[in-house]
C-alpha cells in the first residue's frame, strides 16, 4: 500500500497565523482549564510570544486559588470579559467545551492542538520527512491488524504535518487512555509493567478500572521526587501488589542526565540535564525481580524506542500486550517495526484517544 497517495499536501499556516494574531492581540489571554492539558498549552504558547493572564474554569471545577502560577478565574464572575477575551481550550475533549463557552457569550475561542511536549514550539512532523522515510511509513501501514488502524495511522500523520485537528476528529474512540473498557479486554489475572510511573497516577487507574482484581503492578519511576509520592501510592495498596522500583527503562544499564520540568509530566532525558537518573533494560529489571508481565505501558516522553529495544527477552518470552504513545516522529515507524521483529504474530491498533493529536496509542497485542 502506497501511504504517500493519501498523505495531505496542506501546510500549517493557516494554524502558525492564528498563533501569530493571538500574539498581536491586545485583548486579555485565558486558558480554559486547569489540568495536565492546560499545563502542556502554557508551556506552549509562551515560546510563540502568547501571555496567559489567568485559567478560567467554571465555579464547580474550583479547587484552588491558581494553576501552575496562573490565577484562576470562573467563568460566572467573568462572564462581561468573556465577549471580548482569547479564550483558548485547555481541556483535551474540547467540542462540547466551544459550544459552552459561546453559550456564556464568548466570541474568541480557539482550539489549539499540541503535536507533543518535546518539540514545542517547532512542527512535529513535515511532508519531507514523510517522503525521506515513505518505505517505512508504508510497511507499518500493512501491519496493522484492523482498518480503523489504517485510518488512524494516515489521518494523525496528516494531522501532524497540517496541525490541522479536523483529520482525526471523525476517528477519536472515546475510552481510557491506556486501558480501553470497550476494546482489548483484560482479566483478572493481568501483571502490568507501568513503565513512567511518575506519582502513580496510572496506577490509580488501573486499579480503578479493574476493580482491585488484577495479580499486581511494577511501576518504574527514576526520578527522586516522584518515586518518593509513588512509593507512598504503593503502600496504599499494599507493596505486596504494587512494586515501585526507581529505575528508568533503557537499552542498557547506565546513568543518563534528566531535566526536570514544574509538573514532571514532561521531564526528558537530555545530554546536559542537571540531574541524574539510573536506568536498566526491562530484561534486566524484571529478572531481578523475578517477574512475568502481561502488560507493558509505556508513556516516557520520547524514551519508549530506547526502553522497548532493552525488552526482547520479556516481549519474547511473556508475550505481553504493548501499550505505548508515539512521542517523537520517528516512533511512527520505529516502533511499531521493532515490535514485530519482536513478535512477528503481534497484532498492531492504533487508537485516536481523544480530540487532540498527541492522545494517539499504538497497542501490541499477542496473537
Amino acid at each position: 500500500m502506497q501511504l504517500l497517495d493519501d498523505i495531505t499536501h496542506e501546510t500549517p499556516h493557516a494554524r502558525r497565523r492564528v498563533l501569530e494574531d493571538l500574539a498581536r492581540s491586545p485583548s486579555p489571554t485565558y486558558i480554559y482549564g486547569a489540568g495536565v492539558f492546560a499545563y502542556v498549552l502554557q508551556r506552549y504558547l509562551e515560546p510563540c510570544g502568547i501571555k496567559v493572564q489567568a485559567a478560567m474554569v467554571d465555579r464547580a471545577f474550583v479547587n484552588a486559588e491558581k494553576y501552575v502560577e496562573l490565577p484562576i478565574l470562573t467563568t460566572e464572575d467573568n462572564v462581561e470579559q468573556l465577549a471580548d477575551a482569547n479564550i483558548i481550550i485547555g481541556v483535551t475533549n474540547y467540542p462540547p467545551v466551544v459550544g459552552h463557552l459561546q453559550r456564556l457569550g464568548a466570541r474568541h475561542v480557539h482550539v489549539i492542538d499540541i503535536p507533543d511536549y518535546l518539540n514545542m514550539p517547532h512542527p512535529f512532523m513535515d511532508q519531507a520527512f514523510v517522503r525521506e522515510h515513505a518505505d517505512e511509513f508504508s510497511r507499518v501501514l500493512e501491519l496493522f491488524a484492523d482498518d480503523l488502524s489504517r485510518k488512524t495511522y494516515i489521518a494523525s500523520i496528516n494531522c501532524k504535518v497540517s496541525e490541522n485537528l479536523s483529520y482525526v476528529s471523525e476517528l477519536v474512540k472515546l475510552d481510557e487512555l491506556y486501558f480501553s473498557k470497550h476494546e482489548f479486554p483484560l482479566t483478572d489475572s493481568e501483571t502490568l509493567l507501568d513503565v513512567g510511573g511518575y506519582t502513580g497516577d496510572t496506577v490509580h487507574e488501573f486499579h480503578r478500572l479493574m476493580g482491585g482484581a488484577y495479580s499486581g503492578i511494577i511501576s518504574l519511576e527514576p526520578s527522586p521526587e516522584n518515586f518518593k509520592i509513588l512509593e507512598s501510592t504503593a503502600q496504599t495498596y499494599g507493596t505486596d501488589r504494587v512494586t515501585a522500583v526507581p529505575v528508568g527503562a533503557w537499552d542498557s544499564k547506565t546513568t543518563l542526565r534528566f531535566t526536570p520540568k514544574k509538573q514532571h509530566i514532561d521531564n526528558q532525558i537530555t545530554e546536559t540535564g542537571p540531574e541524574s537518573i539510573e536506568v536498566d533494560t526491562i530484561d534486566n529489571i524484571l529478572m531481578g525481580l523475578g517477574r512475568t508481565v502481561s502488560i507493558i505501558k509505556l508513556d516516557i516522553n520520547g524514551a519508549e524506542y530506547r526502553a522497548l529495544q532493552g525488552a526482547r527477552q520479556t516481549i519474547q518470552r511473556d508475550r505481553p500486550r504493548i501499550i505505548t504513545r508515539l512521542h517523537t516522529k520517528e516512533d511512527y515507524y520505529r516502533i511499531p517495526l521493532l515490535l514485530k521483529s519482536f513478535s512477528p504474530s503481534m497484532k498492531l491498533y492504533l487508537r485516536q484517544r481523544n480530540y487532540m493529536s498527541m492522545m494517539v496509542v499504538l497497542y501490541g497485542l499477542p496473537s
